[in-house]
């Protein structure tokens, strides 16, 4: 079975009540992304590079990456890691990478169901963690017992869809953004941090930014333009409101998500040097 397969499937039984079976397919389309994304025996372990990386590592790194990168957008930040949840589990805490790893997806493929410490259940307000971005929203239950709830079937659809080395399958074109010849990207940065008074966050948010508008369109659009590309950013939630709650404390934004002058000027100058490559 393909991972389209696996994710039609798994949005298919949700659509019909059928969470766990949805889950479980999810877990197989995760783990057949990671292994796309470190091919097995080919790629040496980010723990121990002596020894071959093993399938728990290659899972959690990649769903790590996608998890922070969907919830928390973590502008210039690596594409896989850790996922910037931590959570309690008798006592100890784990990420929540490896919570899904350990707990429902070896359980799952292994055992064909949950252990009774382990749950999957629908929303509830008594999880002690909540986080959304968008349309996805996702909560967890900890302590003695480990609850995650149905939101993370729409989380981990999204995390292999839109997992770069999925594209072509899912008939998704991928694409980076690269500083023109002679460009030195950390030099830029660090200009623009100093003209301007901002953060090299608030630069990599702008950069983003540039990356989905496209640097020819940030160049050569006129404002009124501009601004209305960057506020449908914002409305789909790829600039998310953490990041224009930072643009705005800048005054590179205001707080609904309107491009302020300083910030046009900034986004100008980040497209006027970088290009789009297909990645």
């Amino acid at each position: 079975m393909s991972i389209k397969q696996q994710v039609e499937d798994a949005a298919f039984l949700a659509e019909n009540k059928r969470y766990l079976g949805a889950l479980t397919n999810l877990m197989l389309g995760v783990a057949a992304s990671s292994r796309k994304t470190f091919p097995k025996g080919k790629t040496k372990s980010l723990e121990n590079p002596t020894k071959e990386m093993s399938d728990r590592e290659a899972f959690t790194l990649f769903v790590g990456g996608r998890i922070r990168k969907i919830l928390f957008g973590d502008f210039g930040g690596p594409d896989i890691g850790n996922s910037g949840i931590s959570v309690n589990f008798k006592g100890k805490q784990h990420d929540v990478a490896y919570i899904l790893y350990k707990y429902y997806r070896c359980e799952l493929v292994h055992e064909g169901e949950l252990p009774e410490d382990i749950e999957f259940v629908a929303p509830s307000a008594d999880q002690n963690l909540k986080v959304g971005n968008g349309a996805v929203n996702v909560s967890i239950g900890c302590g003695n017992t480990m609850v995650l709830d149905y939101g993370w079937i729409d989380l981990l659809i999204n995390a292999v869809v839109y997992a770069r080395c999925n594209g072509k399958i899912f008939g998704i074109d991928h694409f980076d953004l690269v500083p023109n010849a002679g460009v030195c990207e950390e030099e830029h940065c660090n200009l623009m941090v100093q003209d301007y008074g901002i953060t090299p966050g608030r630069y990599q948010i702008l950069k983003e930014a540039t990356r989905h508008i496209t640097p020819s369109s940030v160049v050569n659009d006129d404002d009124e333009s501009l601004v209305k590309k960057f506020n449908e950013l914002v409305s789909k939630n790829i600039i998310n409101g953490g990041a224009i709650t930072g643009l705005s404390s800048h005054a590179l934004s205001d707080r609904s998500g309107m491009l302020l002058p300083k910030g046009l000027e900034i986004i100008r100058k980040i497209g006027a040097n970088y290009e789009l490559v297909a990645a």
